[in-house]
């Protein structure tokens, strides 16, 4: 599973910057990435999310 990077500004879904597991449109916590692929990047870095799910 790829990791992505959140690159958007709606902080009320995820903060900018946080690293989050991808599963399929979403994160494992629940983000959606298809609403807005471009707040999103594929990145090979650690997760650095928190949430249920994704740590």
């Amino acid at each position: 599973m790829a990791n992505v990077k959140y690159i958007g500004n709606d902080t009320k879904k995820s903060e900018k910057g946080k690293i989050h597991t991808r599963n399929g449109n979403h994160t494992e916590c629940g983000a959606r990435i298809d609403d807005n692929p471009q707040d999103w990047v594929t990145t090979t870095q650690s997760v650095t999310c928190e949430k249920k799910g994704c740590k």
